[in-house]
């Protein structure tokens, strides 16, 4: 191995320290196998060993090339740019030392990291400690017990190690005092803090939470999602009411002037009992301290990524997992904005967990940390519906909302996203209700009933399509209307459609609709849209039966030898014969429809109304040539004698009046 090689490993491992990805033990073990096997890199067995993973090699060694190409390739040069300690340690290092000057940089203080975990002397004589629970950056939580209360509590001290700093001890006092000071449910109780004098021994105690972190939650449902292959809608309305109370818990610490800065599934657990508690407020920052903060973020921050002479938005430096987790961060948080971070910046985090509800997933993933933020900074994230088709597109509104890159575009606040969850859930329940009792109101019907969505499919039909057309609902399921209708009426289906989704309602649009058998039947058809659903409420009667009677009407309409016109009780012409057509020149088409006063002379037209109205509320029947001067009009305006036999006739849609018309130009022996 050269001694470029031996050196780029050993920046490879004081890379990944700086990092806090290893620690010096885990460096000494590393660097004692490599020693041992020329064949493997450092990297190699760090990975093999289990103390780095392929994702945090690929992150260190991106960061190695690049301090590498920024020395000219030069890895002593690199090498300079460490600590002062840690070049007085690599000085003058060959190939046969490595191992002895490892062990010189272990012995020095700086680097030196405490890998078994010790439990604290006894905290005090009111707390017994019971066992580890969690560990993290630089504090550990234990499970003790309130001697003089008898009640499990958790325990939570800064490591010993992180206690030698005087900015660690202070940031540990400012969480624990800010979590102290945030009252509400939603946010875990603290019970007392205390510290030794000289500083080496801080921790405070607080409730203990029974109960599985929400991403676990969420990754067991999603688990059996896919093993259903179905949505399980009221599982996800239980995750979006527990998304809900962590809204109201960051409403709450808004209030207070208090951002959280690293919301994200991992930081809140679901209780045993339905508790939902917020919990790691280490990073939470007071926006009435913006300037202290502020100074505590940039001396408190390690470095990830750097890059001093191209400082682009891409290649902004950013405080670490400290500030924030990469796959759930803000775009102004990775950017390294801190004077931007703000409420908006916890509504993303807030969206992102909306996002891993919804999918399983967090909005952004990548195979390096680099690639996330990158990610978190240019890309749109994928749409949900895309993970998981049946999403309702109200929810994939409001999630991406809260996930928009312009911190302007995002809800308000975080009652206002709560508000916009709450609110769907409420719809949707009273969607469920109008739909169970349009189920109820579906089986008792005699009419034809069914739903359509925008593009003319049936969704829902009753049992009342079997009775009348033969269809069952399960054959109907998935079929169009247009498929049902007999080619001559399908015409105007299509502008039909789009006129009831621009919210107009269509009434009595007669179709012949196809039986089961072959055979077609007249149907009656009413349709109005379903408010907030996008989708067509549909009425239909069956008028074959009248239909066949109009038609037998109709034959004897054409065998009378006479004009003949049926008029309805408001005065409409519902039917003409061809005599008719022949005798005013009008087509039957601009006849039906019309008021009967489209065949008088004009003079007249204004008062005959009133003879119509007098005659329909005392119908009898008048024969021709009654001693009455009458006179028609036709299309082309002559006015010519005519006279006119009125028959009422009773029928199922009420008075009709059927008139005959002669035109008796003869008899009078002139033509006007």
């Amino acid at each position: 191995m050269t001694n470029f090689e031996a050196d780029k490993n050993l920046l490879f491992g004081v890379i990944a320290m700086q990092c806090d990805l290893i620690d010096m033990r885990q460096f000494v073990d590393a660097c004692t196998l490599w020693s041992s096997r020329k064949e493997s890199t450092l990297a190699e067995i760090l990975v093999q060993q289990g103390w780095l993973d392929e994702e945090d090699r690929e992150h260190v060694e991106y960061l190695l090339k690049r301090r590498i190409d920024k020395q000219g390739g030069d890895v002593r040069k690199s090498l300079a740019s460490m600590p002062d300690d840690v070049k007085a340690a690599l000085s003058g290092i060959e190939n046969d030392s490595i191992i002895e000057t490892i062990q010189e940089l272990a012995d020095n203080d700086r680097w030196k990291t405490t890998v078994a975990i010790e439990p604290p002397e006894e905290p005090s004589d009111k707390v017994t400690l019971k066992g580890l629970h969690s560990t993290g950056g630089i504090g550990q939580v234990w499970i003790a017990e309130d001697q003089i209360l008898k009640r499990e509590i958790a325990l939570k001290e800064l490591k010993t190690d992180m206690a030698r700093s005087q900015k660690n001890r202070h940031r540990f006092f400012r969480e624990a005092q800010l979590t102290a000071q945030l009252e509400h449910p939603g946010i875990v109780p603290v019970y007392d803090y205390r510290a030794n004098e000289q500083g080496s021994r801080c921790y405070y105690t607080m409730r203990f939470i029974k109960g599985r972190t929400l991403t676990e939650v969420v990754n067991a449902y999603h688990a059996e999602r896919k093993k259903a292959d179905t949505l399980q809608m009221s599982e996800l309305i239980k995750l979006l009411g527990m998304f809900i109370n962590i809204c109201q818990t960051i409403a709450y610490a808004h209030s207070r002037n208090v951002i959280h800065r690293d919301l994200k599934g991992d930081n809140v657990v679901v209780g045993d009992f339905g508790e939902v508690i917020v919990l790691d407020w280490g990073l939470a920052k007071r926006l009435d301290e913006i300037l202290v903060e502020t100074v505590l973020d940039d001396e408190y921050g390690a470095t990830i990524i750097t890059d001093d002479a191209d400082p682009t938005p891409s290649n902004a430096t950013m405080q670490g997992e400290k500030l924030g987790t990469p796959a759930y961060m803000a775009p102004e948080q990775a950017l390294g904005h801190i004077d931007r971070i703000d409420q908006r910046t916890d509504i993303y985090g807030l969206a992102a967990i909306l996002y891993e509800i919804l999918t399983g997933e967090p909005p952004f993933t990548g195979k390096s940390i680099v690639k996330i933020l990158d990610a978190v900074i240019h890309d749109t994230p994928k749409r949900p519906s895309e993970i998981v088709p049946d999403l309702p597109t109200e929810l994939e509104r409001i999630c991406l909302q809260g996930l928009a890159k312009d911190r302007k575009a995002r809800p308000e606040s975080a009652t206002e996203l709560a508000e916009q969850i709450q609110n769907w859930i409420a719809e949707r329940a009273d969607r469920k209700r109008t739909e169970q009792e349009r189920e109820r109101f579906f089986s008792l019907s005699l009419d034809l009933l069914a739903i359509l969505d925008a593009e003319g499919t049936l969704s829902q039909t009753n049992p009342a399509w079997e009775k009348v057309l033969g269809w069952t609902s399960s054959e109907l399921e998935g079929q169009t209307v247009r498929s049902l209708l007999h080619p001559d009426d399908q015409t105007q289906l299509a502008n039909n459609l789009k006129r009831i989704l621009a919210g107009e309602s269509l009434t009595e649009v007669e179709h012949r609709c196809r039986c089961r058998d072959g055979s077609y039947r007249w149907i009656l058809w009413n349709a109005s849209l379903i408010a907030g659903e996008g989708s067509i409420y549909l009425v239909g009667r069956d008028i074959t039966e009248r239909k066949q009677t109009e038609q037998t009407f109709q034959e004897l309409l054409e065998s009378a030898p006479d004009g003949m016109v049926i008029v309805n009780d408001q005065g409409q012409i519902v039917l003409v014969n061809a005599q008719i057509e022949h005798l005013f020149g009008f087509d039957r088409q601009e006849l039906l429809g019309q008021p009967i006063e489209t065949l008088v002379p004009e003079e007249v037209r204004e008062r005959h109304p009133a003879y119509v109205r007098k005659y329909i509320s005392e119908p009898e029947c008048r024969p021709m040539a009654s001693g009455l001067e009458l006179y028609g009009r036709r299309k082309n305006g002559d006015v010519f004698p005519a006279e006119i036999s009125l028959s009422p006739v009773q029928t199922e849609q009420g008075l009709l009046i059927s008139c005959a018309i002669r035109d008796v130009t003869g008899r009078h022996g002139t033509s006007n």
